[in-house]
């Protein structure tokens, strides 16, 4: 088991590419903590991953420090030290930029880019003490490129990349990596009406190299290598899991 003794925290853990990532890192042996906002949803995802005492769901606002705040208090409860950091919580709210109203900007980049911060910095005095630590965050094929009508989305997730970066530079010196994944298009709860879609569908598969959209099992192998000892040179990276779509122009 690869992380055999580790703590992971992944959030946006009930459903889509963070469940996934939760249950593999379960699955590989470590102990996970499960957050998102839904409880009733977090606790079904957590009976799913595993019926043993290494999962824990832990409902949390992402977006507040004071909720933030009081999860990393039921963690510290426990007794935990958070090895390894899966940052997937996120929304996408739609709408003309023109017109986009300041609180819909606000709510994407508070849970996309605000909670993917406030969760770095709380495990940072760990990490530190622990003598290292993986961070994970989940960027987009938004963060490399931009579609109409999603603006706070596009630059949320364009911070979360470069976020990364920042990460990894300061902190390099503590043996912390932090590496971004860049999903394409896959098969998960919230695409499922784009999937149904026979246009759309149609001109994602017909754009995307691999001819077809990927599971989430696929970006949780990266999150598992990324968190693994074998990524312990490499940090400040964004990895596409994306079936070749940004390397094709057409």
């Amino acid at each position: 088991m690869i992380l055999k003794g580790k703590t992971a925290l992944v959030s946006g853990g009930s459903r889509g590419i963070g469940f996934a990532i939760a249950k593999l890192y379960h699955d590989e042996g470590a102990n996970v903590y499960i957050m998102s906002r839904n409880a009733e949803k977090l606790g079904e995802a957590a009976d799913k991953i595993g019926s043993d005492d290494r999962i824990h769901a832990v409902p949390c606002d992402v977006s507040s420090k004071t909720a933030v705040d009081q999860a990393f208090e039921r963690i510290k409860a426990d007794g935990a030290r958070i090895d390894i950091l899966v940052n997937d919580a996120g929304v996408n709210l739609r709408g003309p930029l023109e017109t986009m109203p300041l609180e819909t900007w606000e709510k994407v980049l508070g849970i996309n880019l605000t909670g993917t911060f406030l969760l770095t910095q709380k495990v940072f005095p760990d990490m530190k003490e622990a003598g290292g630590g993986k961070i994970v965050n989940i960027a987009s094929l938004m963060s490399e490129v931009a579609r109409p009508t999603i603006a706070p989305y596009v630059a949320s997730k364009g911070g979360v990349k470069m976020f990364t970066r920042a990460i990894a530079v300061e902190w390099a010196k503590y043996n912390i990596q932090a590496n971004a994944i860049i999903p394409g298009y896959i098969e998960t709860e919230m695409n499922t009406p784009l999937i149904a879609d026979k246009e759309f569908n149609a001109k994602i598969v017909g754009r995307t190299p691999a001819a077809r959209w990927g599971k989430p099992e696929e970006v949780a192998q990266a999150a598992l290598f990324l968190a693994s000892k074998g990524a312990d040179f490499i940090t400040g990276q964004a990895l596409a899991v994306d079936g070749g779509i940004l390397a094709n122009l057409m």
